[in-house]
């Protein structure tokens, strides 16, 4: 790391304030770049390039410092980096007997700056690469052969061979790019959360995790990621603060972008707080597979004739399908959650059966065909009026 300009003054800044006596900071080529005088910035200090030099501690008098290049009493100490690498020198401005016993305290002060600076900026530097690296995976046009991918996690220290998959971790209530940065640097710090576990803000609205998993069955990752919700949850003191939408697990780079696709679909529908997966969710990812032809020659048709059955009731109508699907044809859960008698939902599938020409509940392909309108009727993107 170089000693700029902007590190050196915070150095003297903060010495300053603690210990009250005038710092300056110069870099390797002797020119002070931090200083308590703004004046001696900018210019050249003879015993802080012996002391860079020689990588020693030079005192120096008053009578000594009228022969020397803008130095003035003190002592200058080499500023030593990670490595034993020689950064600069920092000085104390004051008669070396009053200011010797506090040298090994400023010295240690600016290599700690130092390093804190360095830290930081590395911690910055991994995360901008990190977001850009995930950036690339999710791109269809990425521009980087599977293998340059492979090697640029590496660098970043993931094992590319390990099997992921994409979590959107979504919060209970809103909080922002800069609360979710907080919200992620706890789950990192959860006894779920591994190393191996790729993860970024997304936008402001949600975390992305590509979470390492050891099976790459529909059920072991169902395991993984209720284990990784339960940890999480520890460590926001037992609260379930996230729902969590998971995608499937695909090989390869380009199953990252899969995967993503999976979970984002998920988190698109909406639905229930709390844990939803890609494999629950089958007639989603088939209706999304459709493009607009079929859905034009075979959902639209039925809607149509659904529409002219309900006229006004056609909402209700499309809610109640939905139900009775997502119970399992149970009249009475159905009606308990729709608040309305049983004998209605019973009126309003009859009329539905006969506009399907079958009965969902007897029929597998009736059953896919409502499922498919329930997805069509209920997606954001269609252009039918919602009641």
């Amino acid at each position: 790391m170089m000693l700029d300009a902007k590190i050196a003054q915070k150095i003297a800044d903060e010495v300053m304030n603690t210990l009250g006596y005038n710092i300056n900071v110069m870099n390797k080529q002797g020119i002070i770049i931090g200083s308590g005088n703004k004046e001696r910035i900018g210019t050249f200090h003879e015993t802080a390039m012996r002391t860079i030099r020689d990588c020693a501690i030079y005192e120096v008098t008053q009578e000594e410092s009228g022969h020397l290049e803008g130095v003035k009493p003190g002592i200058n100490m080499p500023i030593v980096g990670r490595g034993g690498q020689v950064m600069g020198a920092v000085g104390i401005t004051g008669r070396p007997d009053e200011v010797r016993n506090i040298g090994k305290l400023v010295k240690m002060t600016a290599e700690l700056i130092i390093e804190q600076e360095e830290s930081i900026n590395n911690f910055y530097r991994h995360r901008n690469d990190k977001e850009l690296f995930v950036t690339t995976l999710l791109s269809e046009r990425s521009g980087m052969s599977s293998g340059e991918m492979a090697a640029w996690g590496s660098r970043m220290g993931y094992d590319m061979a390990r099997s992921r998959v994409a979590c959107i971790l979504v919060p209970e209530a809103g909080c922002g790019s800069q609360g979710l940065e907080q919200m992620l640097e706890r789950i990192k710090a959860s006894a779920g959360h591994s190393k191996q576990d790729l993860s970024m803000v997304m936008g402001g609205a949600y975390l992305l995790v590509f979470k390492a998993v050891t099976g790459q069955t529909p059920w072991e990752i169902k395991e993984t990621v209720e284990d990784y919700h339960a940890s999480i949850a520890k460590s926001f003191e037992g609260k379930s603060v996230f729902s969590i939408y998971t995608g499937l697990f695909y090989p390869g780079i380009g199953g990252y972008r899969r995967s993503y696709e999976d979970a984002l679909l998920l988190y698109k529908k909406g639905g229930d707080q709390g844990l939803h997966f890609s494999q629950d969710q089958l007639i989603s990812k088939f209706y999304c597979s459709l493009d607009e032809e079929r859905i034009a020659y075979m959902l639209k048709p039925y809607i149509q004739r659904l529409e002219t059955a309900f006229g006004r009731g056609m909402a209700e109508a499309m809610i109640t399908l939905r139900k009775l699907i997502e119970n399992g044809f149970r009249y009475d859960r159905a009606a308990q959650e729709l608040y309305v008698h049983r004998n209605t939902v019973i009126f309003r599938k009859k009329k539905i059966d006969d506009c399907l020409g079958s009965d969902p509940k007897a029929d597998s392909n009736a059953l896919v065909l409502a499922a498919l309108l329930v997805e069509y009727y209920f997606d954001p993107g269609t252009e039918i009026k919602k009641m």
